[in-house]
């Protein structure tokens, strides 16, 4: 009896191990999750992440579908760190782009920026698109905004970097060493030495409240002296002399 048990056992023991060696594993093939136009391209980034936030191409902001046509691949801009860090090689930029120094002339006073001096401290994310189009001059820039810690102001707070306040830093003020000299109608015009006053104040005391940095843009008028406005708030007779005194100003 035991006999017959033992060599039942070889029997199934064999056919369950044929059994299994026929049987033929099927693997389901999931296609690619390719989810962007750009699944022919040779940027392998795209077979996987959505090319649709990167498809922007407007004036004034970084275009990845006109650097993509030059053949630019991902990873010769960008710095990747084990498929999860991305950021943005600062020397990627200078080796086409010659970033060196930009003349702002839109104001009175023109300033010279340094970007490589900049370039050498931060990363480009750090400006654009978070305070700077890419594009110079498609920012508009205001000192008034400045102060309240927009665009430069971010900052040139005192703090991280010299104030905004501190024109002298960016502007030269050698044209404003002479006089201003402002017509009256029937009187004298009025003369005005901006370098007495400037080395008495700080500019942002003056501008742009009362006064906006263009000159003749304020619409400036005697009644509003009387009233304590622009000149007149210091000209009260107490802080300065008072602004009814004509021949101060008026030669």
């Amino acid at each position: 009896m035991l006999r017959v048990i033992t060599v039942i056992s070889v029997v199934l023991m064999l056919f369950s191990c044929k059994w299994k060696t026929d049987e033929k594993v099927v693997i389901e093939e999931k296609e690619s999750p390719v989810i962007s136009s750009l699944k022919d391209s040779l940027l392998p980034c795209f077979k996987c992440h959505s090319y649709e936030k990167f498809s922007v191409d407007e004036p004034g902001k970084f275009s990845h579908t006109k650097h993509t046509s030059f053949g630019v691949h991902c990873n010769q801009c960008h710095i990747i760190k084990a498929h999860k860090e991305s950021t943005v090689n600062n020397d990627a930029c200078n080796s086409c782009h010659k970033l060196a120094t930009f003349a702002y002339t839109n104001s009175g006073m023109p300033v010279n920026f340094s970007h490589q001096n900049h370039a050498k401290k931060y990363r480009c994310s750090e400006c654009h698109l978070k305070l700077f189009q890419m594009k110079k001059g498609t920012s508009k820039m205001l000192m008034d905004e400045m102060y309240k810690g927009n665009s430069c102001g971010k900052c040139h707070n005192g703090k991280t970097a010299f104030s905004s306040t501190d024109c002298n830093k960016c502007h030269k003020m050698t044209g404003f060493k002479k006089e201003l000299s402002y017509p009256s109608g029937n009187l004298s015009p009025a003369v005005f030495s901006h370098e007495i006053h400037t080395a008495m104040f700080e500019c942002s005391n003056c501008h742009t409240a009362p006064f906006k940095y263009k000159k003749g843009g304020s619409g400036m008028k005697m009644d509003d002296l009387y009233q304590n406005k622009f000149c007149g708030s210091c000209h009260n007779g107490q802080a300065a002399f008072a602004s009814s005194e004509c021949q101060r100003c008026h030669k």
